[in-house]
């Protein structure tokens, strides 16, 4: 009974990665910083929460080496990443990839920001200080207070997740629709 327990509560979370997946989501890295240390982390699952105050919620792993570094107060970053930066992505996300030796190394990726570091030629990023830290199960929910913003100035493509996959928005700017209302209002 026990195994046959145990595997409908595997069928249950492989079938729910496969449906959350179609959540298509951009892709970031997380980068944390407290007493010199420095973890960086790709990652998904990251929301905007509030608009006054300014607040987003990143979601990582409980066995993440970025979460070594979480705590009240602790500074980190939300780098959002273009599609020129799928490798950037693969390496902070543990894939094995070829990377040259002057792109592994932290200094070589980032520069200052108010917060923590920030990761070179991102689309976007997002400077923030921890407010709360919540369990969510096997992941922590961190809301953290925006103190500063960075944006690119040439806009490229974002990098999207799918599926389990990357993918590349393939419509130019023109044919893009807008929504018919402001989500944020």
């Amino acid at each position: 009974m026990s195994n046959e327990i145990e595997q409908q509560k595997a069928d249950l979370i492989q079938a729910y990665r496969s449906n959350i997946g179609l959540f298509a989501t951009g892709v970031t890295v997380l980068i944390i910083e407290h007493e010199g240390e420095v973890r960086c982390m790709t990652a998904n699952a990251v929301s905007s929460l509030s608009l006054d105050p300014i607040q987003l919620l990143v979601c990582p792993s409980k066995k993440a080496a970025f979460s070594e570094l979480l705590k009240e107060g602790a500074n980190f970053t939300v780098n959002v990443l273009g599609i020129h930066q799928e490798d950037v992505s693969n390496y902070f996300a543990g894939s094995k990839i070829d990377m040259d030796d002057s792109q592994v190394f932290y200094e070589h990726l980032f520069s200052d920001s108010l917060a923590a570091p920030r990761l070179k030629d991102c689309l976007a990023s997002f400077s923030c200080k921890i407010n709360k830290q919540y369990d969510g199960g096997d992941h922590w929910i961190v809301v953290g207070e925006v103190l500063d913003l960075y944006k690119k100035e040439e806009q490229l493509e974002p990098l999207l997740f799918f599926g389990g996959k990357y993918h590349y928005p393939a419509k130019t700017e023109d044919e893009h629709i807008k929504p018919a209302g402001d989500p944020y209002k």
